[in-house]
């Protein structure tokens, strides 16, 4: 989440310099839909300029499981060898 947080000082030093402070933040959908709430957060940190975090990051050392994936990344290419005439003897 240490990146955010330095998202977020980045982005309140650039509203300072350019914009009297004002900072317009928009979100768009996550990846992992439990844990862009903390990214969030984290950049709301990094914005609010706090000296350290308030939250730990709950997964930052979490071994995702790749078995699901893995397969939906082979069913993609097993349909699209079959589908797409360049990839069909590959």
């Amino acid at each position: 989440m240490e990146g955010y947080r330095e998202i977020g000082r980045i982005f309140h030093l650039l509203a300072t310099r350019h914009s009297d402070g004002r900072l317009l933040i928009v979100q768009e959908g996550g990846y992992h839909i439990s844990y862009s709430a903390y990214c969030l957060h984290a950049t709301l940190e990094g914005v609010l300029n706090l000296p350290k975090p308030l939250l730990p990051d709950p997964i930052a050392y979490y071994p995702e499981d790749e078995t699901f994936p893995v397969k939906v990344i082979e069913a993609i290419k097993s349909y699209q060898k079959d589908k797409v005439p360049l990839w069909r003897n590959s």
